[in-house]
């Protein structure tokens, strides 16, 4: 009777037809992978062309609109009854753990050796100013700009859910309520759940396909066991049943736990890193990076260089700006959940304030201590990164911390965290939106989370068997979940709307 009961709740049709198109993707670039690789990044690329400056603009009056929303009368709406669930500390590091992902590991440490070697404004590439802009660019790129999407979607849903009674946690349940009447809600309701679904299971398949090599370079650097197909297939496998197993026990149990831990471990392993390196110049760079992008915030968010037109404003901000499109659907979703008896203030600035500064401290400290390897000759990060051994520049740049084989091992632990607890939510979020009828405390089928864990190792697993090219399917990705700046508009729109109906005249 409980196996057909949760039969009922899954939308099985959505479920296949959304692992369905992910696959068949998967198979065409595997049977024709420059073929498809060509198609798909011309194809972004002029569709980048046509609308990345209004993306721009979107951001940044997003970014105004959240601070607005939040310290306006409407930022003191409760979200649901009752007192919240989880710590402020918990709270905040679960969302920090779903948005960062493993990648921020790699990407705290090298990512401003290409803006050193290939910087924006026109500045002399290897330059003092040029390091100066470097590690303030990655704090832009990872700062507010990226969490105003998180931030406007979980608002409304979270709004729609705690306040307008609606009894499904996804996206396309609250854009038919806004819809009202209309004829054909259903329809393109389903349609949103598809992109929702792709955008989510393909975006977080790379994640996870981009973290296995650099945890196969630190165990190869740690065990001297060389690097195989087979050593990746088991570092997925373990990743796997580590996020499987604590999405089936549930976010209290799993999720909360496994993100207290990955941060605590961060925290440690920034601050060793901060007084074990050259702490003068670590803080005097952060500090440095964090006025930088304080003064030239809104040239650095609009800036299109129309004139000279290098490239990089589509390559880095636009591209990076499209990509947390990818994460949109699955943070709201998740960050709704956990926000029950919080207000709409604290859920903003939570997601804005809070993972904006958890990552300018990971990527100021990291890449501070390797910029300072670069500027005194002891590590040619930018030659590394440039020629696509950033994998293996991570570890060579660890060795020169003190503390030995302990330091890669840590660095190991994190890269683990991150990646585990972003699938997770992202398992949560892909099974509330393919759930009709949720329980009464919003809560899914741990069955159907554990289908959607199993789908999301799949997927890296058959791209890496197939040899196909995780870059097509990010792209792809990318690309799909552009229509999502439309979605969240409209969602804004309905918004304002249930704001005016709840408001006492």
């Amino acid at each position: 009777m409980e196996t057909e009961k949760n039969k009922m709740k899954v939308d099985w049709p959505i479920t296949i037809i959304s692992i369905t198109c992910v696959f068949l993707f998967v198979i065409f670039m595997s049977v024709n992978p420059e073929y498809a690789t060509d198609i798909i990044s011309k194809i972004f690329s002029v569709t980048t062309s046509i609308i990345g400056p209004f993306l721009l603009w979107f951001i940044l009056l997003g970014l105004l609109l959240c601070f607005y929303l939040a310290f306006s009368k409407y930022g003191k709406i409760k979200l649901g009854e009752g007192k919240p669930k989880y710590s402020l500390f918990s709270y905040v590091a679960m969302m920090m753990c779903a948005a960062l992902a493993s990648a921020s590991m790699y990407y705290s440490i090298v990512e401003w050796a290409y803006y050193y070697a290939e910087p924006t404004f026109r500045i002399q590439p290897y330059s003092a100013e040029a390091a100066e802009y470097a590690t303030a660019y990655t704090f832009f790129h990872w700062g507010f700009s990226v969490q105003v999407v998180f931030a406007l979607t979980a608002v409304v849903v979270a709004y729609g859910v705690y306040i307008k009674k609606i009894p499904n946690i996804k996206i396309s349940a609250v854009c038919e309520s806004i819809m009202g009447d209309f004829r054909y809600k259903k329809a393109i309701g389903k349609v949103i759940d598809v992109i929702c679904i792709f955008c989510t299971v393909g975006g977080l398949g790379v994640s996870l396909g981009l973290g296995v090599p650099l945890f196969a370079n630190g165990i190869t650097r740690i065990t001297g066991i060389k690097e195989s197909f087979g050593m990746d297939v088991v570092i997925i496998l373990v990743i796997s049943c580590l996020f499987s197993l604590s999405s089936y026990v549930g976010i209290e149990k799993g999720m909360r736990k496994m993100s207290d831990y990955t941060v605590y471990i961060a925290i440690a392993f920034i601050t060793f890193v901060l007084f074990a390196g050259p702490t003068r110049f670590i803080i005097k760079q952060f500090t440095n990076s964090i006025g930088i992008m304080v003064t030239d915030y809104v040239r650095m968010s609009l800036w299109t260089d129309p004139v000279q037109a290098n490239g990089f404003p589509e390559g880095w901000t636009m591209f990076l700006f499209a990509f947390a499109l990818n994460y949109a659907a699955m943070m709201g979703v998740f960050i709704t959940k956990i926000s029950k008896g919080r207000t709409i203030r604290e859920m903003i600035l939570s997601c804005i304030l809070g993972i904006s500064v958890g990552s300018w401290l990971i990527f100021g400290i990291n890449g501070g201590f390797a910029m300072n390897a670069q500027l005194t000759n002891q590590y040619d990060v930018a030659d590394a990164v440039l020629n696509a051994t950033g994998q293996k520049a991570i570890y060579d740049i660890l060795d020169l911390l003190p503390g030995g084989i302990l330091v890669p091992i840590f660095f190991l632990v994190l890269v683990l965290g991150f990646l585990a607890t972003s699938l997770d939510s992202a398992a949560f979020s892909l099974s509330a939106t393919t759930t009709r009828k949720p329980d009464a405390s919003g809560n899914t089928s741990p069955l159907l989370r554990l289908l959607w864990c199993i789908v999301l190792a799949a997927i890296p697993l058959t791209i890496m068997f197939t040899g196909a090219p995780f870059r097509t399917l990010q792209t792809l990705c990318i690309f799909v979940s552009i229509p999502f700046v439309v979605i969240i508009i409209f969602m804004i729109i309905g918004l304002f709307k249930w704001f005016k109906q709840d408001t006492p005249t």
